[in-house]
Formats: structure tokens, C-alpha cells, sequence
């Protein structure tokens, strides 16, 4: 029995994963939509600049892909909008480029990040060494006396024990204490991030921002030196940040909403938008919020409930055709749409779906660039692997 079953999982994996037969159909998608181009962009992390390194997020766009396409379809006081903003690479790029932003996210912790990444703030770094030094010493002190006194609360980390050795739970929150306690709220919130950029970290699972899952033998760093690091690197990137805006030109700061987009016509106006580019969902089993569980309850932020989330619906296409219709209606005629997608292995082709959808309430679709992805299949549970060996940039105008 149990060498019938490995069988039938090898079988299933070369059906899932039959790599030639994936590029086979990539190669259908781009001769039968109008392949206009190939863009070559780099997604590792040392290619987000500035403050987009500030907190990873699962499956986060990469900058220059955003700032081309402002470039070439928008023009400074352009009012931009992305309905699913994530870790807020495109806002930042269009507030650089003088562009009214407007973010939309189900998740407040997509609106933190990008609240935060977003916001110049001019470093205090006297300040910052006094706070760190506190927190040193204060983590010193409870080390040396094995954290038999401990009087700070913990947040409702569920499963706590099983993600946080008792050290890193420990000092997690004497860390956060003393950040809770800045009267400065952009500085606090600066803070915030960063320790919340650590969580995963110091945790037992793995670090790559995908599926939470524990990894084994995992060499967990210490989080104050963690800490310290992540705000050094954070301080020298938004004092380039801030010399970078200096030259840029001057927009209005971004509107960051946590809110529906299937419901965005409540609160923007029609024919209101000059230029949309986001990435939706896939409707996989890539859930931002399960993802991001442990940074929601350390902050103690509400996640979204499971009904509320296009991810989890039914007809999860469905539920995407209202956020097509919704961008719809925003755009102004005559402006430019860019749907940022990719294929799951182990689906059909959600490529050709979202062209089809798009042009049935009025989209006018005009080809699509690709942009091939340098990644490996890594080793994860059977239900989440998936291979996407390229984007396609979808280019949708709405007719004048």
C-alpha cells in the first residue's frame, strides 16, 4: 500500500510539475496575446532600494517594474492606483515620481508597511542610539536574572512556545515595550516596522516569506543584535530616502485605505484614476494574511476574517471580475491598466481567464510584456508548491 501511494504522489508531481509542458504554455500565451516585449528585471532582494527593503512581503512587486511603466504611461500630478497594494513597492515608486497614490489592501498590516515605507522622516540619530541602548540593557538585565521577573505583557501569540524559543519570546517583547513607549509617532512607527521585519527572523520557522511552517535545526539569531542591524540598515536607507525626495518632484502624500476593492467605487470617484497597476491574487494557496500571522499578532493588528477575503471565496474568479469592474469604472477613458499575473502550475491558465474577463466589461486589450522569474522549486508542502517561471505584464486601455 505505502509503495502505491508514493507512486501515485510521483505521478502527481510530474503531472504538476512537468516544467517543458509549462513553458510550452507560456509559449501559447505569448503568441496567442500579442507579446510585445520581454523585460529582464531583478527580483532579489538587494534590488529594492531605498525603503522598499524595509519589511519583506510575500510575492512583493519589484520596483523598477512599477517605476518603467509610471514612467512611460503617467506623468507627474497623475493620480495613480494600485487596489492591491501588498508591501507598498508601487506607491513608494509613485510618490518618488510625483504621483497621487491611492492603495487599497484588505490587510491593515499592508497599510502599516506601507504607511511607514512610505512617509520621509528625518532620523534623530542621537535618539535612536539612546533607544536601542535602552533596550540593550534592558534585555541584559532580564538575561542575567533568567527572566524570573518579568512584568512587560506578551501579546496573544498563538502557539507561542511552539514558534518562539523562550529567549527570543522574551526579549521580543522587552523590545517591544520600549518602542510602544516613544511619544513620536513617526518615529515609533519606524521602529515598529523593523521589529516587525525581525519576527520571522528570530522565530522557528522558516524565513522565506511563504506558507508558515517550522523549520528544523533552524539557527535562530539573538534579537537585540537583529534589531540593532535592521534599524542601522533602516536608518541609512531613509536618509536616502529623504535625500531622494528632496530632488524628486512634490506630491501629495499617499492615501492608504484598508478596504475591499471589489468596493472601491464607495470611496473613489468615477473616471477619477489616470493609471492603475497592481497584482492581484491568484486564488492559490498563497493567503497574505496566514503568511503574515505571526507580524498581526505580535502588533497586535486585526486580521482579515477568512469570508472577507477574495481568496478563500468559492468562485474566487468570480470575485475577481468585480475588481475588474471596479477598475473600471475609476479609470478614466482613454487611460492604461497593467494587470501584473502568472501562472500556478497546478492551475489553468488564470492568464487567459483575466484577458477574457477584462475585455467582457469593456477593457480593450492591447498585448502583454513578459517577465521571466530566476527561481528554483524549493521542497514545500505538496498543496503549496508552485512553479511560475514568468509574469506577464497585461496591458488593458479603457476605451475613449
Amino acid at each position: 500500500m505505502k509503495q502505491k501511494n508514493l507512486g501515485n504522489q510521483l505521478h502527481m508531481q510530474n503531472v504538476k510539475f512537468n516544467i517543458k509542458k509549462i513553458h510550452e504554455t507560456i509559449s501559447d500565451i505569448e503568441r496567442q496575446f500579442n507579446k510585445i516585449d520581454e523585460w529582464f528585471i531583478p527580483r532579489n532582494r538587494v534590488n529594492f532600494y531605498l525603503t522598499h527593503d524595509f519589511h519583506p512581503y510575500f510575492a512583493a512587486f519589484p520596483p523598477e517594474l512599477v517605476s518603467r511603466l509610471l514612467k512611460k504611461h503617467s506623468k507627474v500630478g497623475d493620480t495613480f492606483l494600485d487596489p492591491f497594494m501588498g508591501g507598498g513597492s508601487s506607491i513608494v515608486e509613485s510618490f518618488i515620481l510625483g504621483r497621487n497614490a491611492i492603495g487599497l489592501d484588505i490587510s491593515p498590516l499592508s497599510k502599516f508597511i506601507t504607511e511607514t515605507k512610505t512617509m520621509p522622516i528625518i532620523t534623530n540619530d542621537k535618539k535612536i542610539s539612546s533607544i536601542l541602548s535602552e533596550i540593550k540593557n534592558d534585555i541584559g538585565r532580564h538575561t542575567s536574572e533568567n527572566y524570573k521577573i518579568f512584568t512587560y505583557s506578551i501579546p496573544d501569540v498563538t502557539n507561542i512556545d511552539k514558534w518562539f524559543k523562550r529567549e527570543s519570546k522574551f526579549d521580543l517583547a522587552i523590545t517591544l515595550h520600549h518602542i510602544k513607549s516613544i511619544r513620536d509617532r513617526s518615529l515609533r512607527n519606524f521602529l515598529l516596522l523593523a521589529f516587525s521585519s525581525i519576527i520571522r527572523k528570530v522565530s522557528n520557522a522558516k524565513n522565506a516569506q511563504q506558507h508558515l511552517c517550522i523549520k528544523k535545526n533552524k539557527k535562530i539569531p539573538e534579537v537585540y543584535p537583529s534589531f540593532e542591524q535592521k534599524v542601522t540598515l533602516m536608518v541609512s536607507q531613509m536618509k536616502e530616502y529623504v535625500a531622494k525626495q528632496n530632488k524628486a518632484y512634490f506630491s501629495k502624500p499617499p492615501k492608504l485605505y484598508v478596504y475591499d476593492a471589489r468596493k472601491m467605487e464607495k470611496i473613489i470617484n468615477p473616471e477619477s484614476i489616470d493609471i492603475i497597476i497592481t497584482s492581484p491574487p491568484y486564488g492559490t494557496g498563497s493567503r497574505y494574511t496566514d503568511v503574515n500571522r505571526l507580524n498581526f499578532e505580535w502588533l497586535e493588528l486585526t486580521k482579515p476574517k477568512r469570508d472577507e477575503t477574495m481568496e478563500t471565496a468559492k468562485n474566487f474568479q468570480l470575485e475577481l471580475k468585480k475588481v475588474f469592474i471596479q477598475m473600471f469604472k475609476v479609470l478614466k477613458r482613454g487611460k492604461y491598466c497593467f494587470l501584473v499575473y502568472g501562472d500556478p502550475s497546478t492551475e489553468g491558465s488564470l492568464t487567459r481567464t483575466a484577458i477574457s474577463d477584462a475585455i467582457s466589461i469593456g477593457f480593450r486589450y492591447e498585448g502583454l510584456i513578459s517577465c521571466p522569474i530566476e527561481k528554483t522549486i524549493g521542497l514545500h508542502h505538496e498543496k503549496y508548491r508552485r512553479f511560475i517561471p514568468k509574469d506577464f505584464i497585461l496591458i488593458f486601455r479603457k476605451p475613449k
